[in-house]
């Protein structure tokens, strides 16, 4: 990532948000009111969802705001990991708004569907709007490593398949008639949405509790230590890496020549230390340097 897309990365990441926040504060108005004039437990079912969208929405502008903060001396490291405190809630909202929707769609089964044809319409613009705007908040997340912005987009993302399935249920009654099929359509949606949410919090949980990076990004760190190795350094071990936010932290020791003097191992560990920081994006990386002959201590990742 170059310099220009980091520093402009929190401009990007608020806008993104706040365009989250306008399509799903629409989405709940409308929704809300087509679902009181049709009646439709399916519609009802995207209402609820588009309310936890635009709740997510809210959480996640106001966690990459404070995300963005720089270190203070009560975090030293950062506010990074707001995000995925921001993503666990998300994923909780969804998950209690589908047993919600489960409710309320078995409690209406097979009650009528009145203006199905509103419905449709308004479901299909739904989509249509949801799979333009997250794009663009994928695309934001994706380029900042925003963990806010990447649930936030799921959150909408799911909304785009929730609202085609809604608009096809009211095309299934429209033509036969068959009611009973908008209680499933709201049963299968809030599957669909619990399952988001559910993941949205195991991805969280898994940052909040330091695993490691994933298998790309160590192979890219093995890789950039085994291909700029520096003459003078023997062998690393101790290689350890997680992510909190945007920024990868990624710490290894250095096992040099004892002879070697304390500039030159400090020349070495810059070296190493931007090779690093080169080919993984938002790295902060920390090299410990220690004498052929001393005892290393276990690697925790090999």
């Amino acid at each position: 990532m170059s310099g220009d897309l980091l520093l402009d990365a929190p401009r990007s990441k608020r806008r993104a948000a706040w365009l989250s926040v306008a399509l799903t504060g629409s989405s709940v108005a409308i929704k809300g009111a087509v679902a009181v004039a049709t009646g439709s437990s399916a519609i009802l079912a995207e209402t609820a969802h588009s309310f936890s969208d635009l709740l997510a929405a809210l959480i996640a502008l106001a966690a990459v705001r404070a995300a963005d903060r720089p270190p203070d001396p009560k975090h030293p490291f950062g506010h990074q990991k707001l995000e995925h405190v921001s993503a666990v809630i998300e994923g909780l909202i969804l998950i209690v708004v589908a047993l919600f929707v489960v409710f309320q769609s078995a409690r209406s089964f097979g009650e009528p569907v009145e203006n199905s044809a509103l419905g449709i319409v308004v479901m299909g613009v739904s989509a249509g709007a949801s799979f333009f705007v997250a794009r663009r908040v994928a695309r934001v997340a994706k380029t900042s490593h925003s963990a806010a912005l990447e649930a936030d987009s799921a959150h909408i993302a799911a909304d785009v398949w929730s609202s085609a399935g809604t608009a096809a249920a009211l095309v299934v009654i429209a033509v036969t008639g068959w009611v009973e099929v908008d209680a499933i359509f709201g049963i299968a949606i809030s599957a669909w949405v619990a399952v988001t949410g559910g993941r949205l919090v195991l991805n969280g949980v898994r940052v909040l509790v330091d695993e490691t990076v994933s298998q790309d990004d160590l192979d890219t760190i093995r890789d950039t230590l085994e291909s700029t190795k520096p003459a003078g350094v023997i062998s690393y071990h101790r290689l350890r890496a997680r992510r909190s936010g945007a920024v990868r932290h990624v710490d290894v020791h250095v096992v040099v020549d004892p002879q070697m003097t304390v500039a030159e191992a400090h020349v070495i560990t810059d070296r190493i230390e931007a090779s690093l920081e080169e080919r993984l994006p938002s790295a902060d990386v920390v090299v410990h340097v220690e004498p052929s002959g001393s005892e290393p201590e276990p690697d925790a990742q090999d």
